[in-house]
């Protein structure tokens, strides 16, 4: 993974191993963050993961650098 996203992503890993779907209904980090209702407790750190990821393909930010936020 790269270094630059490696934040955002550890930040949403404990929030999803701290929510309610994890917790309370047993299910798997990967099967709540494929359902949007169940991750809407993340939802600042998953949107935040996402700008991270989009922000390395889009040519643009690719020369000036990922913003920091």
């Amino acid at each position: 993974m790269p270094q630059k996203c490696s934040e955002a992503a550890l930040s949403l890993l404990e929030c999803m191993e701290k929510s309610s779907c994890v917790k309370k209904d047993g299910k798997s980090v990967h099967e709540c963050l494929k359902d949007p209702i169940e991750s809407h407790e993340c939802k600042a750190q998953r949107n935040a993961y996402y700008t991270c990821k989009h922000s390395q393909l889009n040519m643009r930010t690719r020369i000036r650098g990922v913003r920091v936020y």
